[in-house]
């Protein structure tokens, strides 16, 4: 974790918070009603304090993870910058970077598995990473657990990102209530110390996230947080989740986890 560079990024993002109806809009085209922004700043003013949090629901896990890997190894590709975002407003030419910027070196390795429509999967005109969709049987467990479990009530997109290269403190560009917009499942980790790490946007803290034993989904707020990985030359996959959040089954949902984790935080978690 760069401490001085969580620094750097983290006054950066404080230039650029979008938390209104119309920001949503104007900055990516989302058609949000009214009523649905106005509930989701309400939940964003209750669970402000949120840095990070696991959630009580069941692990995610493959029937056979050997055989996902096989898939995995053979259909993720290279995740590539396509263009510019909140995170790195640059073009490929003129990235600080140079040639040594994610447009030519990637962070990831990728493959989405699922999506709500894969006739237009192509046609997402606001990819700012290189993608691919690819079905297999493999993938039909983890996509009912996460209908099942995580707090959605539109689900546009799940895939699996492994990460080959450390991470640098960013926002992504998605949603940016104060309440946790981000759900991941960690479905695999070779590494024996936490390597995800959240940072108050406002305060400055930095936490890992460092999951207990019952559970491999978590969550954070990507208008309160930025978040990075370290990277140590050990494989992860981590499952990531895209859509709209239902905001009872969200609220019951962080209700509940914050009523079971709130204790084994490494950080205290006040109301």
């Amino acid at each position: 974790m760069d401490t001085a560079l969580i620094e750097v990024v983290r006054r950066l993002v404080g230039k650029n918070q979008f938390t209104s109806h119309q920001d949503h809009n104007k900055a990516f085209g989302y058609n949000l009603p009214e009523w649905y922004d106005k509930e989701m700043n309400k939940l964003g003013e209750k669970y402000r304090n949120i840095r990070w949090l696991p959630l009580d629901i069941p692990k995610i896990e493959f029937d056979d993870y050997s055989e996902f890997l096989d898939i995995w190894d053979n259909h993720n590709i290279d995740v590539v910058r396509l263009k510019p975002c909140t995170a790195e407003p640059w073009t490929a030419e003129k990235h600080p970077l140079g040639t040594g910027s994610n447009y030519h070196k990637p962070q990831f390795k990728g493959l989405h598995f699922y999506t709500e429509d894969p006739a237009k999967f192509n046609e997402n005109e606001r990819g700012i990473f290189a993608h691919k969709y690819y079905e297999h049987p493999v993938f039909k467990p983890i996509i009912e657990q996460v209908k099942e479990f995580f707090p959605f009530h539109q689900i546009s997109h799940m895939y699996i990102w492994e990460s080959v290269k450390s991470v640098i403190p960013h926002r992504d560009q998605t949603f940016f209530w104060n309440c946790p917009t981000e759900f991941r499942s960690m479905l695999h980790d070779e590494n024996d110390q936490p390597t995800l790490y959240v940072a108050d946007a406002q305060y400055g803290d930095a936490h890992y996230i460092d999951l207990p034993k019952d559970t491999n989904s978590f969550c954070w707020s990507n208008g309160s947080q930025i978040h990075g990985s370290d990277f140590y030359g050990k494989r992860k996959q981590l499952l990531c989740i895209n859509g709209f959040l239902s905001i009872t089954k969200l609220d019951a949902l962080l209700e509940k986890s914050i009523d079971k984790y709130k204790d084994i935080l490494n950080y205290k978690l006040d109301f």
